[in-house]
């Protein structure tokens, strides 16, 4: 009996295009091509910290169908499933994350690819906060109120889709999600990266020894190769 199904799943999410160069959004002063470099780091980062977990862990990438053929080898791990949503279709989007988050019992989050910060430790302190005896979820957040992941028992499409349609914001996600009984755990301070200046927290976040806990050497030189190109910006 395959019991893959009763892992507890955690599904990290490219909500656009992030490899091909053609469909991606580019970072405001940075090239196309290190942009594709950072969306490949931020999500190889993920990656390189959920292998530590996939024995209790059932892991999903959710990726855009544009990016397919841009795949870089070894990018996705072995042992994972991933599937490939249409483009410019939330709906199409909403559907996937709400089958997977629905089968079973066990309990599952979204996380998103350029979220950065969380030790494993996090990820399983967000899964330890959901009771089964009441209907909670738990909420991490970036410092500009933005949502880097959910973790629930049951994420069914009244709490997908608010996610996507109020574009992370937390604020506005509660306000949408406010008639549902549902207790709320926050968890915060991680990072959120869409721009140049959460570009520069992450230069900075990665100068701090204890970045070590959630990116390793290895992706730390990675990282540095984006940095040394834009040193003289990053130090504005």
């Amino acid at each position: 009996m395959d019991n893959t199904t009763n892992k507890n799943s955690i599904l990290i999410i490219a909500e656009n295009p992030i490899l091909n160069p053609a469909e991606i959004t580019v970072y405001q002063k940075l090239s196309v091509n290190y942009s594709v470099y950072l969306n490949t780091l931020l999500f190889s980062n993920w990656v390189e910290i959920l292998s530590d977990l996939h024995e209790d862990f059932e892991i999903i990438t959710l990726l855009n169908e544009h990016d397919k053929e841009y795949l870089p080898k070894f990018f996705l791990p072995v042992g994972t499933k991933t599937i490939f949503y249409k483009q410019l279709q939330l709906s199409d989007l909403t559907e996937n994350v709400t089958k997977i988050t629905s089968v079973g019992s066990s309990k599952k989050m979204i996380l998103f690819y350029n979220s950065f910060g969380l030790t494993p430790n996090d990820i399983l302190r967000a899964f330890n906060l959901i009771q089964p005896d009441e209907p909670s979820m738990v909420i991490g957040k970036s410092d500009h109120d933005s949502i880097v992941f959910a973790c629930a028992s049951v994420i069914d499409q009244d709490l997908v889709e608010p996610i996507f349609i109020t574009n992370r914001k937390y604020s506005k996600y509660l306000s949408s999600i406010s008639s549902k009984d549902i207790f709320i755990h926050i968890l915060d301070n991680f990072l959120s990266i869409k721009d140049f200046e959460d570009i520069k927290k992450l230069y900075i976040e990665l100068s701090k020894k204890e970045s070590l806990s959630y990116c390793s050497q290895k992706m730390h030189e990675s990282f540095n190769d984006l940095f040394i190109e834009y040193k003289e910006l990053l130090n504005v």
